[in-house]
């Protein structure tokens, strides 16, 4: 019998590891915390660029963020990562704190936010295009 595990085995591991919610939960929990940093660095130097070029051009910007598809899509997105970021934030503290530690309590937790979120995001999503 060798010590090594066979090469079908060492894809199962692979596999089995990026089924896993908690992988997905962590990724998606850096790249929405990158990217909400990103927009925030965005949001600063714009504003703060078109606030100090006067009044007429600030109003222009406005209008221009405020009527043009693309940001209102980048809105929506927007709201989904701030809903995921905080959903899943609240998830790792409860763990921290020593709530639902166990695996499955974790996943259930996880599934429980994920859906309170994509409600929300959907109530969110009808509100701005009904107004």
């Amino acid at each position: 019998m060798s010590i090594y595990p066979s090469q079908s085995s060492k894809y199962s591991h692979q596999r089995q590891m990026w089924d896993a919610i908690g992988m997905w939960a962590w990724i998606l929990h850096r790249v929405t915390g990158l990217g909400l940093v990103f927009y925030i660095l965005l949001h600063i130097i714009l504003m703060g660029t078109s606030i100090l070029s006067g009044k007429d051009r600030f109003n222009a910007t406005l209008t221009l963020l405020m009527t043009h598809l693309i940001f209102e899509i980048l809105d929506i997105l927007l709201l989904g990562a701030v809903l995921y970021h905080g959903l899943n934030g609240i998830r790792i503290l409860m763990f921290d704190m020593g709530i639902g530690v166990t695996v499955n309590t974790q996943r259930n937790i996880f599934r429980a936010l994920m859906v309170a979120g994509a409600l929300m995001w959907i109530w969110a999503i009808a509100l701005k295009l009904s107004g």
